[in-house]
């Protein structure tokens, strides 16, 4: 990814919009996910583009095992210091097939999470046919991305839906979620959630 995110990291948690968006993200989830009933108590959920792990520390009081992963090394030492004991991080990029062979923690997961990164990445289509890989049978898929207007680049509804098609995921919700406002502007955010088939 183009942008250096390590120097987002010192002061990442303190940013009102910041915060704002990890707990409309997860109040979202909660709608589509029911991740607060018991039977989440033993599953696991992969935590995608982490950064700090404010999403991740939502998540963890509610289920066994949360993998954080992220690129930024920064990032990654703010949600170490964090201490969260099942929370197990891995600073790396998970598009490198080098990363994910014989990787143990890379399986097996009941939920994927990725909250404002899809839009950044080089080629969301394909790193959603990497994310798709380790979900259970039934598992979710969930992202949030500023939405683009359908008729420019960037994120937009169909987009997503055209890509969870492509790796065979069904899709559950893909709508505006939330917004986030900026110096008086409104900026929408896109929510996709979808089942893989298996």
């Amino acid at each position: 990814m183009a942008e250096n995110w390590d120097e987002h990291a010192i002061n990442w948690d303190r940013d009102d919009h910041v915060r704002f968006y990890a707990d409309q993200a997860f109040a979202s989830l909660i709608v589509h996910v029911n991740i607060q009933d018991d039977e989440w108590r033993t599953r696991r959920i992969l935590d995608f583009g982490c950064g700090t792990g404010l999403l991740s520390e939502r998540l963890a009081p509610l289920v066994a095992d949360v993998v954080a992963i992220d690129t930024s090394q920064s990032m990654i030492e703010v949600l170490d210091r964090k201490e969260i004991g099942n929370v197990t991080t891995i600073c790396a990029d998970i598009d490198d097939p080098a990363v994910r062979i014989d990787a143990t923690w890379f399986s097996e997961f009941d939920l994927v999470v990725a909250s404002s990164v899809c839009g950044f990445l080089p080629d969301y289509e394909a790193t959603l046919g990497v994310l798709a890989q380790p979900l259970n049978e039934g598992g979710f898929f969930a992202q949030w991305d500023w939405l683009a207007p359908d008729d420019e680049p960037g994120m937009t509804v169909s987009r997503i839906a055209h890509a969870f098609d492509a790796v065979d995921l069904i899709p559950v919700h893909i709508g505006q979620a939330f917004s986030v406002t900026f110096d008086g502007d409104e900026m929408p955010v896109v929510m996709g959630v979808a089942r893989h088939r298996r």
